[in-house]
């Protein structure tokens, strides 16, 4: 066979071989810096390489040359414990609440458990579509297909990092997973908003969240964003507000769901509401709309106590407070409002929101005339 030269090179500080067989080319990461030391180790993978090739014996999987970073078995590094390394990541890249880690990542990592507790680098593409079979027996297929983009995220995460292989066996089969299309979510009509809003005005246990509710009607925030909302972040005259973190479930902080700061102009009438509750007061960092007792509003008990009653009581289809935000922006779509500077105003994707309300867009013709 002809011989095979692998060569060796610098990237960014560390060290990898590159080399080409049999028509495909292929990158290693030898996972040292590039000094005297490193060089050596390198020379050593190199020539394991060279003679493989030249043997027969070339792994084109390449766990065979991966080195191994968790002592002295990294290649049986098992689906679970790799799944776990990567929530770790997540929660700290991402600063995701207990709740979401509980929700969204251990349920996947108890399925890995039960059905497919085999060592990552073992995972073909063959047992990766049992395990989606073995999900869909028992699940949602919505639920499925988010699993499987968790689990080809990690692969991708894993890679380089881990011995596995550079082929992601999860890669395709979150797009085979059928969703059912959901109907689209009803907002709240005119009449059964002002209900809504002269209910908590006059509720005699539930009054204090008026001004709450009548802000997330007024302006199409999320939940989480009038939650965190500060004095500090209200202009002197009222005329706008800045939205710049969110809270959830009481007390977990973070930034808006985009990442980014922006600023939402009010219309009269919640300008008004803002100025009137101005008059109690208050410091620059204290939350504009705080609990009863002045704490943060938990979402989990504001929508099974008050939320859930007043629905109830006023005999209006139960939806969640979420659709607050709906009902805001499918209103103002209908009323002509401009859907770009509406994605802007409440932090949406232009198209996104383009393609979840189109539907609410007022149908008028477009056309002028002449």
């Amino acid at each position: 066979m002809q011989a095979q030269t692998v060569t060796i090179e610098n990237h960014e500080n560390r060290l990898r071989l590159r080399w080409a067989y049999l028509g495909k080319r292929y990158t290693l990461a030898v996972g040292v810096p590039d000094n005297p030391t490193g060089r050596a180790i390198a020379n050593q993978k190199k020539a394991q390489i060279e003679l493989d090739i030249q043997a027969g014996y070339f792994d084109e999987t390449l766990l065979k040359y991966k080195p191994r970073t968790i002592g002295k078995t990294a290649v049986e590094i098992s689906t679970v414990e790799l799944f776990a390394k990567f929530t770790e990541q997540q929660a700290k890249l991402k600063l995701l609440s207990p709740r979401s880690v509980e929700t969204r990542y251990i349920p996947l990592q108890k399925c890995l458990a039960k059905y497919l507790n085999v060592p990552a680098a073992k995972v073909t593409a063959g047992l990766a579509e049992k395990f989606m079979k073995q999900l869909l027996d028992v699940n949602k297929p919505q639920t499925v297909k988010a699993r499987l983009w968790l689990l080809r995220s990690c692969w991708e995460w894993a890679r380089g990092k881990y011995a596995i292989a550079d082929s992601n066996p999860w890669h395709g089969l979150a797009s085979r997973v059928k969703v059912e299309a959901s109907g689209k979510q009803k907002p709240f009509s005119r009449a059964e908003i002002q209900m809504i809003l002269t209910a908590f005005r006059e509720s005699v246990y539930y009054r204090h969240y008026y001004p709450f509710v009548a802000f997330l009607f007024g302006t199409g925030c999320r939940f989480g964003e009038v939650v965190a909302l500060r004095w500090q972040n209200v202009a002197e005259d009222f005329s706008h507000v800045f939205i710049c973190e969110t809270i959830s479930r009481g007390y977990y902080r973070n930034t808006t769901k985009n990442g980014k700061a922006r600023r939402v102009v009010l219309n009269s009438s919640v300008s008004a509401l803002l100025s009137e509750l101005s008059q109690k007061p208050h410091h620059p960092h204290d939350l504009v709309f705080p609990s009863p007792r002045g704490k943060v509003i938990d979402d989990h008990c504001f929508n099974r106590r008050a939320w859930h009653t007043i629905l109830s009581e006023l005999g209006i289809e139960y939806r969640k407070p979420y659709c607050t935000r709906h009902s805001a922006i499918s209103h103002a779509l209908a009323s002509g409002a401009n859907y770009i500077a509406l994605a802007e105003q409440t932090g949406h994707s232009p198209r996104v929101l383009h393609d979840t309300y189109a539907h609410a867009i007022n149908q008028n013709s477009v056309f002028v005339e002449f």
